[in-house]
């Protein structure tokens, strides 16, 4: 572990220190992401969403107007694991809804969060679930009409140019305020673009395709096209901000099937961010599921090309049996191809969200009932053991 001893970073884990150990880094940030150079980033996501207090009641996500509210606990013990890398899966700071204006509230949060995670000493990737014509009900658009209606979900960005100028001028608005902190390690342009599924189909309903071929063909031309909008949402960003790389996914949820499809010449310094569940039955098993990790079934198909590239999300539901061989193994992948990762997801510290939503909370151990964190969770362990491996951290906050 950089800078601590197991039993050192535990304490300030416990207590909500700020990191004090490591080495700064003094690496270009486009150098993060070169696979040739090996891994510099491990670490985990963080994901957020707006609150709904219609829908989300007083205490679920907590008061604000993002949650679950993110501890400094929660930040100082992911550092002191050996971790330095969060990857902000969070809304992004424009309304949902037209004119698509610039929302400060949401922008207030995030300079806090960013300024937060760099006194604990971690690098942070900002990723946008959501902005002008997308809302996060994209994501759970198979449970409409249980806990939220189906009227909640907007997926108008797949058929809008307005929605698309919206994203544009939220992206350059971001890289203008953000582009100086030292943490600042790249921006993520959408969070599992899903056109693929959500745009609408040729006879109505959704176009859902999954063939690369078929979908370029369909989408050409169309606001459904998101290696074209990716390809304008990147140059946006250099147009206010030269040096920071861009992380852009493929369709299909950030399916690396779709890759072939992006232009990763698009803008200098882009790097791709895949995700990866393979196979679903497995890492997405409900508690009685009692499915095994077979590693015949879970290899992890590694893109190709010379365009750095990261594993962005994998995950499994924590009561797998073998899940903590089955996150041994993509970490492994990745680190073999020197490539960038962050497991899903992060414990926020806010217990009345975690203690009713921890399927892929590696802190709460394999134990389906489990309610609390496991001080002894195998996932911990795994995951704690790669974080270890992490040399430098970001340079430190000269103002706070």
């Amino acid at each position: 572990m950089t800078g601590l001893t197991r039993r050192q970073g535990l304490v300030a884990a416990a207590a909500g220190l700020t990191w004090s150990g490591g080495a700064s880094a003094d690496v270009p940030r486009r150098e993060l992401w070169d696979n040739r150079l090996g891994v510099r980033l491990r670490g985990a996501v963080i994901a957020q969403r707006r609150v709904y207090a219609e829908i989300d009641g007083p205490e679920f996500l907590g008061a604000g107007p993002v949650g679950a509210p993110v501890s400094d606990a929660a930040l100082a013990r992911l550092a002191a694991l050996g971790g330095n890398l969060v990857m902000l899966s969070v809304p992004g700071p424009a309304s949902e809804a037209p004119p698509f204006a610039a929302d400060p509230v949401i922008e207030t949060h995030l300079h806090r969060l960013v300024r937060r995670c760099a006194r604990h000493g971690l690098f942070v990737v900002i990723g946008f679930r959501t902005g002008p014509g997308r809302s996060e009900f994209t994501f759970h658009r198979d449970q409409a009409g249980s806990w939220f209606p189906a009227s909640r979900i907007d997926e108008s960005i797949w058929r809008s140019r307005e929605a698309h100028d919206g994203w544009v001028a939220m992206w350059q608005r971001t890289a203008r305020q953000f582009r100086n902190y030292p943490n600042l390690a790249g921006y993520l342009l959408m969070v599992e673009p899903n056109a693929n599924l959500a745009a609408p189909g040729p006879a109505g309903g959704d176009l859902d395709i999954w063939d690369a071929g078929q979908l370029a063909g369909s989408v050409e031309g169309t606001p459904a096209d998101w290696p074209s909008l990716a390809g304008r949402l990147a140059r946006a960003v250099r147009s206010e901000d030269a040096e920071t790389p861009i992380l852009v996914s493929p369709d299909g949820y950030a399916n690396h099937r779709f890759s072939g499809l992006l232009d990763l010449q698009a803008a200098p310094g882009l790097v791709l961010a895949v995700h990866d569940y393979a196979p679903r039955a497995y890492t997405h098993q409900d508690r009685d599921a009692g499915l095994g990790f077979d590693p015949g079934l879970a290899d992890f198909v590694q893109p190709s090309g010379d365009t750095p590239w990261m594993l962005g999300e994998f995950g499994v539901s924590r009561w797998a049996p073998g899940a903590a061989r089955y996150l041994a193994s993509r970490i492994a992948a990745a680190e073999a191809a020197g490539a960038a990762w962050s497991v899903f997801r992060w414990d926020s510290g806010w217990r009345v969200y975690e203690n009713a939503e921890n399927r892929f909370n590696p802190l709460y151990g394999s134990d389906p009932d489990a309610d609390l964190p496991d001080a002894a969770s195998p996932l911990i362990e795994t995951l704690s053991r790669a974080w270890s491996a992490n040399q430098i951290r970001p340079a430190p906050l000269l103002r706070r």
